[in-house]
């Protein structure tokens, strides 16, 4: 079997290590559509096109930090009838009753008991995902954020570093949850939170996450 890293950019070279470490897969490789390198981190990289002609079975893990792009990614490869791999670092703490969806990936986390996390979510270091949450498709929980529990994220949610939600606050759909802030209220969709108390400071109309702030 042969893990396609998706994105050979600063979130790949990380999810290769993590990968090595699992130590699951004979082979692993890149896949990105812009670059010309022909290798990286010790790994080949190929177009999306190159990977059909592999005689080996293959599956995919998404190496970007973008929610809506880990959603068209997502997408491109189911479409293309690929599978998806689930990392889980062997220091990640998942209990009892957790569901986690295909192609997640989770690093040195804790995933509390009855977290339903669906597909494409990605979980960073120190990040605690309180009982009963659920984490909707594609969305991004960075570094040291804590989810408190029966917390609700729709889809393509983003929390940066730090960031924290109260128990049983709802958040729309493509919100973000910027450093630090400190969330105690439910928020609408495509809502960008800041502060703490989190306010909601305008909307995310491109339903993106990076370069919002340029």
């Amino acid at each position: 079997m042969t893990l396609v890293i998706y994105c050979a950019g600063g979130l790949g070279k990380e999810i290769v290590e993590l990968a090595r470490g699992i130590g699951r897969w004979d082979a692993i490789v890149f896949v990105d559509d812009i670059t010309d390198q022909k290798e990286y981190r010790g790994c080949g990289v190929y177009r999306f096109e190159d990977i059909g002609s592999f005689s080996d079975s293959v599956e995919f893990a998404i190496a970007n930090g973008e929610p809506v792009a880990r959603k068209a990614l997502y997408e491109k490869i189911k479409g293309a009838g690929y599978s998806m791999a689930t990392l889980i670092s062997p220091y990640t703490a998942v209990l009892p009753g957790a569901v986690i969806g295909e192609g997640c990936i989770l690093w040195d986390c804790g995933i509390s008991a009855d977290v339903k996390l669906a597909e494409n979510v990605l979980v960073n270091t120190r990040a605690i995902i309180g009982h009963d949450a659920q984490v909707g498709a594609h969305s991004v929980i960075s570094a040291n954020c804590f989810l408190g529990g029966k917390t609700a994220l729709d889809e393509c949610v983003y929390m940066s570093p730090g960031s924290m939600v109260k128990d049983r606050i709802s958040i729309g759909e493509y919100s973000i949850i910027s450093l630090g802030a400190v969330v105690l209220r439910n928020a609408r969709a495509r809502s960008i939170l800041v502060g703490n108390p989190a306010r909601r400071v305008g909307e995310n109309a491109e339903k993106r996450v990076f370069g919002m702030f340029d």
